[in-house]
């Protein structure tokens, strides 16, 4: 076959002809494939076409492990034969051993990278011709390096085949005809000294804060003949960081601006500009949209970042597969704003109903917030209760130090403002048995810190307590409860401005598995009634479904 007529080139001129919808970092690469099949040859450069074939049918041997597709063959996409055949098929016409040394695949999320890395990891252990190779699953942290390692022990006990040449153990792959292994790496884990890679998978490479562990894997593979350094990841949210250089360097490598014939980049951005709403721009980003996950469920997520305004930032990053930069605000005013009723919120007519009840207690600095979120035909009507030390130098100095609407707050009745310097916790004991007397309490959930007095006499007085933890275990599950029920317009808030201006403040952190958090040192201004709003929501809406489904009557 000639070379040109090779997928790994179809694909190339169908994203050159538009057939393709693709970034421009795609189509550089495109680009860059097809202008070396022209030139490569004078600087000693060759398109193996069998050697392409032979990692693109291996493939086929894997079996994906997870979802509705478990059991079926990876048959790869047209954009990863592209990446997978361009990484093996490119050689030195003198010595035969590959080009490209360096790799760098930066793909929006669900996008299957971490999936088709199996392919490269597996191929280089078995069918290389290495003396002894050692294959390295890569991370910052063991968790993440587990998540590439335990999936490719899935596929070999998938795959007869595989399960025929290696041997899979806890903390080992092992290949007893190569006398190689496949291991899990960490900067957390188990010490990098004295390894020697012949492939190194390095996942989610935006994560990467320190480059120890990045210099050791790849001054380690200095005594291999061809070696692969596969980083992949998605955008990050600093550019000035190890994987920000990466990417930077990978754009002026395709566009010509630094000639390094053994680095490799696939860089699916959108432009910076793109409409994010545009089908076309999700293509850009996601070369498996149609195939890992539908239109549908993408146009999902992309009208709840619409709706929440904090949400489009990693919309932006995770889904579009473009750098953000800074901290960005969680729920905007005017999304908020729906949570009016026609009329303003009556507390008496809630009266009698069941409620539960968030508490975030502060003692000095930050606000004392009791929120009661009484549900009532789907809809979630929100009362809340903040109260604030006045300061050492008086409430007035405190409020023209920090926000000037305090004043107003307290006087139209959002605001109970304590003398002296500290929260008057008998007060909010107080406040707690006046709700009490008033609605049918069914959780008062409680960050335990600096609740250890309040939380003990609210015991005493038989509440039913619920201790909250913040991390992203208790917070994300509520966050994303509270976030939906904002985004259906099943909040009733009253247009509390207090509560309004809290949740303008949030901002929230998010972990590798998409979990999320109200981070406080992030946020704008004071948060703590829109944490104590979280809790109550988020446990008003698991009582609500346990009532719902004791409701159900089976006939």
């Amino acid at each position: 076959m000639e070379a040109i007529d090779h997928p790994v080139s179809r694909y190339a001129l169908d994203v050159i002809a538009g057939d393709v919808a693709a970034g421009p970092l795609v189509r550089m690469a495109c680009e860059r494939h097809l202008l070396d099949l022209e030139t490569g040859a004078d600087r000693g450069l060759v398109f193996d076409t069998e050697a392409a074939d032979m990692v693109i049918r291996f493939a086929k041997v894997l079996r994906h492990t997870t979802g509705p597709m478990a059991g079926a063959e990876l048959a790869l996409q047209p954009w990863q034969v592209f990446r997978h055949g361009s990484v093996f098929g490119w050689k030195h016409a003198e010595t035969g051993l590959r080009r490209f040394r360096s790799t760098y695949h930066q793909v929006a999320k669900k996008n299957g990278k971490t999936t088709d890395t199996a392919v490269p990891m597996l191929f280089t252990q078995l069918f290389d011709g290495e003396g002894a190779p050692q294959g390295y699953c890569a991370a910052t942290t063991r968790d993440q390096a587990g998540l590439l390692f335990n999936e490719i022990k899935r596929m070999i006990r998938a795959s007869p085949a595989l399960s025929s040449l290696l041997d899979v153990y806890k903390t080992q792959i092992q290949s007893p005809r190569t006398n190689g292994y496949i291991a899990a790496l960490s900067r957390d884990g188990n010490s990098a000294d004295g390894i020697n890679p012949h492939f190194a998978a390095r996942d989610e490479v935006h994560r990467w804060t320190d480059r120890e562990l990045a210099d050791v894997v790849t001054n380690s593979m200095i005594a291999r003949a061809q070696p692969i350094d596969w980083a992949i990841t998605t955008a990050g949210a600093d550019r000035a960081s190890l994987c920000g250089e990466i990417r930077t360097y990978a754009e002026r490598v395709l566009r010509g601006d630094v000639r390094d014939d053994g680095f490799f980049a696939f860089v699916a951005e959108p432009p910076e500009d793109a409409d994010p709403s545009d089908p076309a721009t999700w293509a850009m980003a996601n070369p498996n949209l149609g195939v890992a996950f539908t239109e549908a469920d993408f146009r999902r997520i992309h009208d709840e970042a619409q709706a929440i305004r904090g949400k489009m930032p990693n919309f932006r990053r995770l889904h579009l597969n473009l750098w953000t930069e800074g901290a960005q605000s969680w729920i905007g005013r005017d999304v908020w704003d729906r949570g009016l009723a026609t009329a303003p919120v009556d507390p008496e007519a809630l009266y009698g109903r069941k409620a539960w009840v968030g508490i975030d207690l502060r003692r000095t600095t930050d606000l004392t917030s009791i929120v009661v979120a009484v549900p009532v035909e789907g809809v979630i009507y929100l009362l809340s209760y903040a109260f604030i030390a006045e300061g050492p130098k008086g409430f007035v100095a405190r409020a023209q130090s920090e926000n000037r609407d305090y004043v107003a707050w307290r006087d139209d009745g959002w605001l109970e403002v304590h003398r002296g310097g500290v929260i008057d916790e008998d007060q909010v004991i107080e406040r707690m048995k006046w709700l009490r007397a008033r609605f049918d309490l069914q959780e008062v959930a409680y960050d335990r810190w600096g609740m250890k007095h309040v939380a003990a006499e609210l015991d005493k007085l038989r509440f039913p307590l619920l201790e909250f933890g913040q991390g992203y275990a208790s917070m994300s599950p509520a966050t994303k409860r509270f976030e939906r029920a904002v985004i259906q317009n099943r909040l009733r808030h009253g247009g509390n401005p207090l509560l309004a201006w809290a949740v303008g403040n949030v901002v929230l952190d998010q972990d590798a598995a998409e979990n999320v958090k109200p981070n406080k040192k992030k946020a704008t201004g004071r948060i703590d009634p829109a944490v104590a709003a979280i809790m109550a929501v988020g446990r008003a809406e698991v009582g609500e479904e346990k009532r719902k489904a004791r409701d159900v009557v089976v006939i």
